[in-house]
């Protein structure tokens, strides 16, 4: 009850937050990236691990989301719950985080409602995939390294003042034991999660060193378990090199995501500071994009003046790093003659949490409070109304893409029809709706092994048998074909014989990869 009491406030903002996060969560179709998600955990435990592998994402996520889903099931709601969950969970931890590194409840308490309210944020809880897991991981990982440096020194400064009481000097030992064992452990999590959440591993081990460094300078004893972590985040990744090194050569060999350009990290500033989909074709949105790069790095600069616990600079680090290692990857790319970019906005929303925790300690230390006050009040509620804009722009209402075009063929195929999709990217999201009595094929424009596709087609759940090489030789007279395609990913309509009859064809709305795309069921009937 005492507990209660004392944290009705910030229990009240998880409220809110997990309310905000499950608005309108299943009105988006399952799309082609969390489709990926909902087939893995249905295959055999030892297959699934053999899928994951042939992809380009370490498996934790998906290992979490199979146990989430023998509980929960395997409904839409149930598999995007996982992400609701995990991303809810990051307000507390985000609090707790704030509170034990700057040692200030005002500040928690900001970093927690802007946490909550996060228009970035709740944008990823509507997806079956590893963003707000690995979110969560960082900021456990970040809250348990500074656990660690800061019991180490009160453990140090026990020594240095000579204090005799060994019982306690042995419970210290066992708590930085512990907590640099959590920081390894979630450290070690986020690598097996995302490959993007490198960028924070790497941010967090330098702001270890460098503490070390200007704490403790060249007595190399007090390294010990800083480094002894480092050795075992290494000793646990071992396992997975063999993996990492295929899927690194896999992506090397065929790179679906676009190159960087000048847009690229202002879109993502912005993204991260206020806004979601934006069309920065726009002069008008061009302004207020290059406006919130420049408050972002004004107030960056004066949370560093103004704040004085060393936990800035993990903060910093931990934001900054992704975007430096997309800028050194894409101009390691260069130097070879290439335009590969590692660089996508969704990776970002794990350096939307430091960016947050930023914004709010920086609010929560201005010395007048009501000007702090009115600050707060002032983005929540352009917070909010970002996030009433985004569902009012979205209109799924009208655009329910692959759930109603999947509702309509289950109600209109019948047991001898033909039923073939045109694009990869609407492939397995209708495999997970189909309930009509006919399997999809996947049109494949002549090819007949999936060793002859780009990863990026869906080869690690595509096997041959799931491929339509030629559209003539699997119809005979007579046959009703059903064809689903899509504009979305560059696609159109495939070529079809010309014995094929158009008797039907039906359009459906999609918000996914954006909105503007269609799924479209097209009905023939073979002359």
């Amino acid at each position: 009850m005492n507990v209660l009491k004392k944290h009705w406030l910030l229990l009240v903002i998880i409220i809110v937050g997990v309310l905000l996060r499950f608005y309108n969560n299943t009105t988006i179709s399952l799309w082609h990236d969390e489709a990926f998600s909902a087939l893995y955990i249905k295959y055999p435990w030892a297959e699934m691990m053999h899928r994951i592998g042939l992809d380009v994402h370490p498996p934790l996520y998906y290992i979490a989301l199979r146990f989430w889903h023998y509980i929960f099931g395997d409904s839409l709601l149930a598999l995007r719950s996982f992400s609701v969950v995990t991303g809810a969970a990051i307000i507390p931890i985000a609090y707790a985080f704030v509170k034990r590194a700057f040692h200030n409840h005002r500040a928690a308490l900001f970093v927690a409602l802007l946490t909550a309210i996060s228009p970035f944020q709740l944008e990823y809880v509507t997806e079956v995939r590893m963003y707000t897991f690995g979110a969560l991981l960082a900021v456990l990982a970040a809250y348990f390294l500074v656990r660690s440096l800061q019991t180490e020194q009160e453990y140090i400064e026990s020594f240095d003042q000579k204090i005799p009481n060994l019982p306690e000097r042995k419970t210290f030992r066992n708590k930085i034991i512990l907590f640099y064992i959590l920081f390894a452990l979630f450290t070690s999590a986020m690598m097996y999660t995302h490959y993007y959440l490198f960028f924070t591993a790497a941010a967090l081990g330098l702001y270890g060193l460098l503490y070390h460094v200007f704490k403790h300078k060249k007595v190399l004893r007090n390294y010990r378990y800083l480094i002894g972590s480092f050795i075992v985040i290494g000793l646990l990744y071992v396992p997975w090199l063999k993996t990492f090194a295929y899927q690194f050569s896999q992506v090397s060999q065929s790179f679906w995501i676009p190159k960087m350009d000048k847009w690229s990290i202002p879109t993502t500033v912005w993204e991260m500071f206020l806004g979601f989909n934006i069309d920065i074709n726009n002069s008008t949105t061009q302004i207020y994009v290059l406006l919130a790069l420049l408050f972002t790095i004004f107030f960056l600069i004066r949370f560093l003046q103004r704040t004085q616990e060393k936990a800035k600079w993990l903060v910093v680090l931990t934001l900054v790093a992704p975007f430096a290692g997309a800028i050194l990857f894409a101009l390691l790319g260069k130097l070879r003659g290439q335009d590969s970019s590692v660089f996508l906005v969704r990776y970002f929303l794990f350096a939307s949490v430091f960016y947050t925790i930023a914004i709010g300690v920086w609010l929560a230390e201005f010395k007048h409070r009501t000007f702090a006050a009115l600050l707060l009040t002032i983005y929540a509620i352009a917070n909010l109304a970002a996030f009433h804009q985004y569902w009012k722009g979205l209109d799924t209402e009208n655009r329910q893409g692959m759930a109603a075009a999947s509702a309509y063929l289950n109600r209109q195929v019948e047991p001898d029809d033909k039923l073939y999709v045109g694009s990869s990217f609407e492939f397995f999201n209708l495999k997970y709706y189909n309930r009509a009595p006919v399997a999809p094929l996947l049109y494949s424009g002549g090819n007949r092994d999936i060793k002859n596709l780009p990863h990026f087609a869906g080869t690690a759940i595509l096997t041959n048998d799931d491929l339509l090489p030629d559209f003539s030789e699997a119809t005979t007279t007579n046959d009703t074909v059903w064809l689903l395609w899509t504009n979305g990913f560059g696609g159109s309509q495939p070529e079809v014989p010309t014995n094929w009859e158009q008797v039907d064809e039906k359009g459906f709305a999609e918000v996914r990869p954006y909105v503007g795309t269609w799924i479209i069921v097209t009905k023939y009937v073979v002359k």
